[in-house]
């Protein structure tokens, strides 16, 4: 039913977290970022390095999915937010202002 559809599309979309901005790592030497973007859209950079992908949210789990040199990865982690900072595998990333 039309309904059940609602139901299921809703709990869906209530699981999933969306960001938007970039959020910048204070730690250690290397400069890493993570820009969010609409339609779960991410910009990735560390070591120099810039990929674009797509980014997911379940629960306490982000997944980027990207592609670097014509191979794709599923890159997940452990994630949460809290307050203007969000922490990807226990390292702190700040929001940008």
């Amino acid at each position: 039913s039309v309904l059940m559809i609602c139901v299921v599309l809703f709990s869906l979309v209530g699981c999933s977290t969306t960001l938007k901005g970039t959020y910048t790592s204070k730690e250690g030497l290397i400069k890493q970022s993570f820009t969010f973007k609409e339609d779960n859209k991410v910009e990735v950079s560390a070591f120099g390095i810039e990929v674009e992908g797509e980014y997911l949210i379940e629960k306490d789990t982000i997944t980027i999915t990207y592609s670097l040199l014509n191979l794709s990865y599923d890159w997940e982690k452990s994630f949460r937010k809290d307050g203007d900072s969000i922490y990807i595998d226990g390292v702190e990333f700040e929001k940008d202002n």
